[in-house]
């Protein structure tokens, strides 16, 4: 999981996800999270110019750790790596919209309103948002780091092997 230090900005940068293929399990038993982190702080530099980065901080808190966390009431409704994958693009938002100051957040929930195809959908999309959160304020009130990128890696083991960076 990538993530900045919260700076104040005329907008918060969009989330990206990536979901990468199914590796081998030769090819994920060789390849460690670190290395995982190591390409996607190259990817982050790279897309967003971004150059002071912080990925797992000594003594701080993993955000990867929080989101799956924060998911975890919503765990069992994603049972595919596609499915996973959008909730966990969801919660990145929620995380993000729920650190932003009230007007840039009530801004970006209307803009993630606009992206849902129905009313219905838009109901159901910003409660979950809405939910995801209060959890996030209620478990990590004092976290402050905005995610810029996120990677969801299928290691390919069982269902719901899936490596969130």
């Amino acid at each position: 999981m990538a993530r900045t230090k919260n700076k104040k900005s005329k907008g918060s940068p969009p989330v990206s996800g990536e979901i990468s293929s199914k590796t081998p399990k030769n090819e994920s038993q060789s390849k460690s999270g670190s290395s995982i982190l190591k390409n996607l702080m190259r990817e982050v530099k790279a897309k967003t110019g971004f150059t002071k980065t912080v990925v797992n901080p000594k003594g701080e808190l993993s955000i990867s750790d929080a989101i799956s966390k924060i998911i975890s009431p919503y765990r069992d409704t994603a049972q595919d790596y596609e499915s996973y994958k959008r909730l966990v693009m969801v919660a990145c938002a929620a995380w993000n919209a729920a650190i932003l100051p009230a007007d840039k957040r009530e801004k970006m929930l209307a803009d993630m309103r606009k992206a849902m195809p129905d009313q219905q959908s838009r109901e159901d999309f910003i409660e979950v948002v809405k939910e995801l959160m209060k959890r996030k304020n209620r478990l990590y009130p004092e976290v402050n780091r905005m995610i810029v990128q996120f990677k969801v890696t299928d290691r390919g083991n069982d269902l719901g092997a899936f490596h969130l960076s």
